[in-house]
């Protein structure tokens, strides 16, 4: 079966209704650095673009990849904005990746377990001087 756009805006939309309702990327081209989607002979296309130039432009031909990419784009920007409404419970010097990315983790967790799980086995390598046991201490409630 061929993907179409409205395949993917359907996936999209319903994995995004398990976060905020948002969906967090646009299905027609936009700039800024939005992250805009397309499909073309079945291949979806991710797209971000800033000020006319090509930022980022990744293709696959697989529904649940493409998923989780809308998911950790979401899921950072949802994260880094809990994190800066929490920086006046912490000490000034503490390192604020550690909460953002235990948020981040929180969320993916409730879209795929597996995606929350990749997401933190790559912590050490994508932010180093960050301890797992400090994001997975950090506290979200």
């Amino acid at each position: 079966m061929t993907i179409t756009l409205g395949d993917v805006q359907a996936a999209v939309r319903a994995m995004t209704a398990q976060l905020d309702g948002n969906d967090h990327v646009a299905f027609s081209r936009r700039d800024a650095a939005y992250p805009y989607i397309k499909v073309q002979d079945g291949i979806i296309h991710w797209i971000v673009e800033e000020r006319g130039k090509e930022l980022q432009h990744r293709t696959t031909g697989d529904l649940n990849e493409l998923l989780n990419w809308v998911a950790l784009d979401a899921t950072f920007s949802m994260a880094l904005d809990w994190e800066r409404g929490q920086r006046g419970r912490f000490p000034a010097d503490r390192d604020t990746r550690i909460g953002w990315l235990a948020k981040q983790i929180e969320l993916l967790r409730r879209l795929d377990t597996e995606w929350a799980q990749q997401f933190r086995a790559g912590i050490p390598a994508r932010c180093p001087g960050v301890r797992l046991e400090d994001v997975d201490a950090h506290p979200l409630g």
